[in-house]
């Protein structure tokens, strides 16, 4: 396993998370998924076992700073490197007027969203440098450049998880540690039925063809230093 490359995606139950995760194990890549729900998991798990991949579930919430910490850890103890970073999971939130948003709900969407990755760069960024190629790619979302009502907390947190992933990026700018982030657009996912309710999603992309996408960019040779790319 040691000589394997490996890859970290999280929110890796469903959705985009979980098609990144598996169009990864396809590609040889031992895939260390994590989510809040196990039952989640060991779908996207089985999936990859029946393609011939390899995979490690983690339950893990992203308000659990700890264990963010200590999945950092244990990569180091399993594996010593960790070769791609794929951060995937995010909340919505309610979508409503600013000021109507609680303040609880406020700061659970900042803690998931924003702090966790702070959190992450802190756990695994010496794991990415003991790769040959590290690649670290972040999901983001529109709202994150333009303002829009009633958006709030996501908006602010993908905001501000931007401005940090290219403050870090910027601090890596002399080495190979490939930093990026990606908007995916609008995609059919559980999220997206959440956000736009009644939506028709024939319009909107598949799950997997965006994750082919995501693959293409982070498997190639280009190294990134905090772009944003947009797929559609």
């Amino acid at each position: 396993m040691n000589n394997k490359k490996n890859a970290l995606i999280t929110g890796a139950g469903s959705g985009i998370g979980a098609e990144i995760a598996i169009v990864l194990a396809k590609q040889n890549y031992h895939t260390i998924i994590t989510g809040k729900s196990l039952f989640n998991l060991e779908k996207t798990e089985k999936i990859i076992m029946e393609c011939g991949g390899s995979c490690t579930a983690v339950e893990l919430n992203m308000n659990d700073f700890i264990g963010i910490d200590k999945l950092g850890l244990e990569i180091f103890k399993r594996w010593k490197k960790l070769d791609i970073l794929i951060s995937n999971a995010a909340i919505l939130g309610t979508l409503c007027p600013i000021h109507h948003q609680s303040n609880d709900e406020f700061i659970e969407v900042m803690n998931v969203n924003l702090v966790s990755n702070h959190r992450l760069i802190r756990s695994v960024e010496p794991l990415l440098k003991n790769s040959a190629q590290p690649i670290a790619s972040f999901l983001s979302s529109t709202v994150a450049n333009e303002a829009r009502p009633f958006w709030g907390a996501y908006a602010v947190s993908k905001a501000s998880l931007q401005h940090m992933v290219k403050i870090w990026s910027l601090e890596n700018q002399n080495n190979n540690l490939s930093i990026s982030i990606i908007n995916p657009g609008k995609t059919n996912t559980k999220m997206r039925k959440q956000a736009m309710p009644g939506e028709d999603s024939n319009k909107l992309q598949n799950p997997k063809i965006v994750a082919e996408k995501i693959k293409d960019i982070i498997i190639s040779n280009k190294i990134y230093k905090g772009e944003v790319i947009n797929l559609i």
